[in-house]
């Protein structure tokens, strides 16, 4: 019986702790549990009846009375290593929380249990007299419900529920509410608490009428009759009395002598109580014992019968009785007897000609009662059940079983009697064609109203709801619901919401005025939205229009072929436009040759892009730039085609309006930039319009014609000469042509003494300073190469690297690389963009941007316009509204990254196109909850303080 009992002795000087007092609140609780266990049974000792809520719109809430109910658990003590068994008060009070308990959840005739079970929690938190511990326990009573009976002593069951339909909708009444089970038996589910242990069991109350002290009858009341077992036994010819407001005798009850009655005998069934003794599945016996055989009670067969008593010596007493001799019914009064006569011999007494109308067999009669009658109105009707033997018809009026028509009827159909060529074996209701079952209402008014639950007509179609033309197998005018209880599933005419109303339920809606479709709603149980799926091949003959994500888990195969409606062909004129097309198609062109063709049509403004964060290759899997062309390349066909290839194939030379810039490194191991022929003299050419600085060696094999300066910070070396010498001025004679070697120089203005200056010119083969002749523009006919590097000018003025302004058609746009001096030999390189917020500056890099170095954003006040605090509050909100992530940029050689998915953020912390995020302003963010949570633990941290020092 688990561990020993120990309690506190006190005594003064005793100092005590915490585990001191709880061991007393434990021992005195543990003998409670024990005394409840082993001198109580378990079960509910009073109240918790089981009420309906009747207030309009709490039709499915019922409300457990107060009352309290023992359990019977085992606990197990972990430092006795012993289990014992106890039992817990579970108690129920005014003001429940569980209580009204709202069932809304459930269908309708769908069995429910209600049972009670103990719980106990910790409550009250008290920072002043706990140090922010909870300082009570609470004992409370914790009310369940659910489809499964619980089986254990630890649950109390109370009732059984089960919800029924009526024009509220869904509703739990009186009539709903069991105290026994769903079985053949009707179990009892209210187990009630009572007295255990062998020292308080009483088999056999004998109560004497008169006893030594004079006592002429006992009285007992409702608190001594709770306490007795269900056996009573009175000695004979004693009287017990009985004053209770309820006496309940669960067992058999043995009156030896009479048991006479003063008022009514009331047998109460569960529905209502009835003033008549009903006997039922039995006989009543009303013979006296056999006097000449003496050792049977009731041997062999003996007349007896019924018998009301006149007060005349038993002469005009009211006799019917059973003659054994004559074997029938006799009745009269006394000893004047005449034979009952009923059914065929009735009809042969009377002949039908003494018996009028009421008397020629309006009823049929039975034990019980009338069985068949007629009503005021001749309609036949029947209190008991009708009963026919199986295989036999019951025709309905204006039919006749032994010719053609004979189509209506309720008939039993088996082995031997096929119904409709099938052994149905069981009844079938049929008609000439069709018929109904429904439902019929009374009104207040004393009209009714009919309305049709199921019908059918002769083709075989079941139609459920308001009766119409049928047109289908199963004809379904309203909603439809099935798996009802399980998953259901709607059937609606409109959409209804149903899947957002509940976890498994899904809808079919064949709605035509919102959103005007055939609507399949899938269940939210996959924890991502709803869903639907379809696990085999599904064909639309038709248009597919996805309104959201289209995710597949394996390939999307299109049709293929070149025709209008093959392929991936997009929506046409999203813009508004006219006769705009996008589409993908793949198709033969040449026997087994065939295309992927991607296009768009209709006008020049319709364009094709690739965006990519990694890069795009055509004929590689594995792109190293941002475009990779694993082949040779050409664009511009049709108009005027350059031609993009690893060796020089010609190919401006096969048309005057052909281009080629080839990346040779067989015949002329050089980067080659070959010119088209559309000049008038058919000679290929390349012309640079603007600056061309070359910062490495410049070799030019062919005639170099210049307009303008040339600076050149490394050689010029051609087949004729080399100019030697840095920076000269050349001073040249009339009809100067020589030859002047140096290894670097510069070109600049140049002429003879006292003369204006000439540029250099292109004379056929040689590099020559031409005197007499004004050029005004350079042209390279050969190849230009630069093997060293690129050196723009430094300098924060109009240096480094200036692009063309406004490409995109606006006015001021600029943008630049510039390296220049700030203070001292302090430099910086300047990457910018110049005019308004939509410039932006993007740095692609699979890899990753580093800076060996601190890296800072411009903060100035100067800088900024409407500064403010953040409010803490949106600043909880905005970081609540942030969810980290793990991810792979797509290219990217690292695995893993941590961050943020711009389009999820707030958008306060994206970008406008919300494609990237802020690393400032989430920062900005953090920063302001932590200084709240910093001033919350200061807060705490001083309380701690003034507790600790109190």
């Amino acid at each position: 019986m688990g561990k020993k009992f120990e309690r506190m002795r006190y005594f003064d000087g005793l100092f005590l702790n915490a585990e001191d007092y709880k061991l007393d609140q434990d021992f005195y609780l543990r003998l409670q549990r024990l005394h409840n266990r082993y001198l109580h049974t378990w079960g509910i000792v009073c109240g918790l009846k089981v009420l309906p809520v009747l207030d309009p719109g709490e039709y499915m809430k019922v409300k457990i009375a107060d009352g309290l109910a023992l359990n019977q658990v085992v606990i197990e003590d972990a430092a006795a290593k012993k289990k014992e068994s106890i039992s817990q008060e579970i108690l129920i009070y005014e003001g429940h929380p569980d209580n009204p308990v709202d069932l809304s959840e459930y269908n309708a005739n769908e069995t429910i249990y209600i049972w009670v079970s103990y719980e106990e929690m910790d409550t009250d938190r008290n920072i002043e007299r706990g140090q922010g511990e909870k300082i009570h326990i609470w004992e409370r009573g914790r009310i369940s419900h659910g489809t499964k009976k619980p089986d254990s002593s630890e649950h109390i069951v109370l009732a059984r529920i089960v919800p029924r339909k009526d024009s509220n909708g869904i509703v739990i009444d009186s009539a709903c509410i069991f105290d026994y089970d769903s079985d053949a038996a009707r179990t009892p589910l209210r187990t009630y608490a009572g007295a255990a242990g062998k020292k308080m069991v009483t088999e056999k109350l004998i109560i004497k009428a008169k006893s030594d002290d004079s006592i002429d009858n006992m009285e007992l009341n409702e608190e001594t009759l709770a306490a007795m077992p269900s056996v009573y036994t009175l000695q004979e010819g004693k009287v017990l009395e009985v004053r209770a407001p309820e006496t309940r005798f669960t067992g058999a009850l043995n009156i030896a002598g009479d048991l006479t009655l003063q008022g009514e005998l009331i047998l109460q069934s569960k529905d209502k109580s009835q003033s008549e003794m009903r006997i039922m599945n039995s006989f009543v016996e009303v013979n006296s014992p056999n006097t000449d055989d003496p050792d049977y009670e009731f041997p062999g067969p003996r007349d007896g019968g019924l018998e009301v008593y006149r007060g005349d010596g038993g002469i005009h007493d009211a006799r019917i009785v059973w003659v054994e001799a004559d074997q029938c019914f006799k009745a009269g009064l006394g000893t004047d007897l005449k034979k009952i006569a009923y059914g065929n011999e009735w009809d042969s007494l009377i002949k039908n000609e003494f018996a009028d109308l009421l008397h020629r067999h309006s009823r049929l009669s039975s034990p019980g009662g009338a069985s068949v009658s007629f009503n005021s109105s001749g309609k036949l009707f029947s209190d008991a059940d009708l009963a026919l033997r199986d295989g036999t018809t019951l025709w309905l009026k204006g039919t006749n079983p032994d010719t053609i028509d004979s189509s209506h009827g309720l008939g039993w159909f088996g082995a031997g009697k096929p119904f409709a060529a099938s052994e149905v074996d069981g009844p079938v209701l049929f008609g000439n064609s069709g018929g109904v079952l429904g439902t019929r209402t009374a009104n207040g008014d004393g009209s009714r109203t009919d309305r049709p639950v199921l019908s059918w007509n002769k083709a075989g179609y079941v139609g459920i709801g308001p009766r119409k033309a049928l047109e289908d197998s199963l004809d379904v005018d309203g909603s439809l619901r099935i798996l009802s209880g399980r998953n259901p599933v709607r059937f609606t005419s409109a959409w209804s919401g149903f899947p957002d109303n509940q976890i498994n339920g899904a809808e079919i809606s064949n709605d035509i005025t919102d959103h005007k479709a055939l609507m399949i709603v899938g269940n939210q149980s996959a924890g991502q939205g709803r869903k639907v799926a379809i696990w085999d091949r599904l064909d639309v003959n038709g248009f597919l229009y996805v309104n959201g994500k289209m995710q597949a888990a394996q390939e999307i195969i299109p049709s293929a072929g070149k025709g209008e409606h093959n392929g991936i062909i997009f929506p046409a004129n999203p813009g508004g436009g006219g006769a705009d097309l996008a589409w993908i198609k793949y198709y033969p062109r040449i026997g087994e040759d065939c295309t992927l063709e991607i296009g768009t049509s209709n006008d020049a403004n319709d364009h094709i892009s690739l965006n990519a964060s990694g890069n795009v290759g055509i004929g590689t899997l594995t792109p190293a730039d941002k475009l990779d062309v694993a082949g040779e390349l050409r664009v511009l066909s049709g108009k005027n085609p350059i031609r993009f290839t690893s060796a020089w194939s010609g190919f401006p030379d096969q048309a005057h309006n052909q281009a080629e810039i080839s990346n040779d490194t067989t015949t002329y191991k050089s980067l080659m930039l070959i010119g088209n022929s559309s000049s008038p003299d058919g000679k290929r050419k390349v012309a640079v319009w603007d600056q061309l600085d070359v910062n490495g060696f410049l070799q030019v094999n062919g005639s170099a014609r210049i307009t303008g300066d040339l600076q050149i910070t490394g050689s010029i070396k051609t087949d004729v000469f080399n100019f030697d010498g840095r920076f000269k001025k050349l001073d040249v004679a009339d009809n100067f042509a020589a030859y002047v070697r140096c290894a670097d120089f510069y070109i600049g203005y140049s002429g003879r003494r006292g003369a204006p200056g000439r540029a250099l010119v292109d004379n056929g083969s040689h590099l020559v300073l031409n005197y007499g002749n004004d050029w005004s523009y350079a042209s390279v006919h050969s190849s230009l190469e630069v093997k060293n590097a690129l050196l723009p000018s430094a300098g924060s003025g109009n240096n480094g690297i200036i692009f063309p302004s406004d490409p995109g058609g606006g006015s001021g746009d600029s943008a630049w690389i510039k390296f220049y001096p700030t203070s001292g030999e302090n430099c910086v390189l300047d990457i910018g963009v110049s005019n308004d917020a939509g410039d932006r500056i993007y740095l692609h890099a699979s890899g990753g941007v580093y800076a060996n170095g601190s890296m800072y954003w411009w903060s100035s006040r100067g800088l900024k316009d409407n500064i403010a605090d953040i409010p803490v509050k949106e600043a909880k909100q905005l970081l609540d509204g942030l969810n980290p992530v793990s991810f792979k940029y797509k290219g990217s050689t690292k695995e893993r990254t941590l961050g943020f998915i711009a389009e999820e953020v707030p958008a306060v912390l994206a970008d406008p196109d919300q494609r990237a995020i802020s690393g400032m302003d989430i920062i900005a963010v953090l920063t302001s909850v932590m200084k709240d949570q910093q001033k919350a633990i200061a807060r705490m941290q001083k309380q701690i303080a003034t507790l600790q020092g109190a």
